[in-house]
């Protein structure tokens, strides 16, 4: 496989930039995630969808239990859609510290998750817009690929390291 390809899982197709990564094989139709959920949290997510497709192509990855959003890498998306709102995720190369970050889990060597809950189309601003930008990057692997991106390798304190 040469750096540019991406491994193909040959039970349930999806894709990935390594081979054998763990994954759920257990796909399932998208619109099924919302069969529980108002029709707000549907349309939040679309507007969530439009935000991140802003930046170019993405592929939709639904499986059992969350949704992602993938360039060549999985760079965000959401768990399993609540009733009345979603549990959104982007991965960065850094930290952020904000109100409407509820939660950022470094993810060595240098990825950082942050999750934010959004509830009504409006939530999907052009702060979160920013964010989705820079995370869009970082599933295309830039900071990879160009030398001048800039990491930060040392999580600051008060970022949760999973056990």
């Amino acid at each position: 496989m040469r750096r540019n390809e991406l491994w193909e899982c040959p039970t349930c197709g999806q894709t990935f930039v390594s081979t054998n990564l763990p994954h759920s094989c257990f796909v399932v139709d998208l619109e099924d995630h919302f069969e529980d959920s108002d029709d707000r949290v549907w349309e939040t997510f679309q507007a969530l969808l439009r935000a991140v497709e802003r930046n170019g192509p993405v592929t939709v990855n639904a499986t059992k239990s969350r949704i992602t959003f993938q360039t060549r890498m999985r760079f965000g998306g959401v768990d399993k859609p609540r009733h009345d709102h979603l549990q959104a995720n982007f991965v960065l190369t850094r930290a952020i510290r904000h109100e409407r970050i509820r939660r950022v889990d470094h993810v060595p060597p240098y990825y950082y998750v942050h999750r934010l809950r959004l509830a009504v189309p409006a939530d999907v601003d052009g702060e979160v817009e920013t964010w989705l930008a820079e995370a869009y990057e970082i599933g295309g692997q830039r900071h990879v690929t160009d030398k001048r991106w800039e990491r930060q390798l040392v999580p600051p304190p008060w970022v949760h390291i999973p056990s």
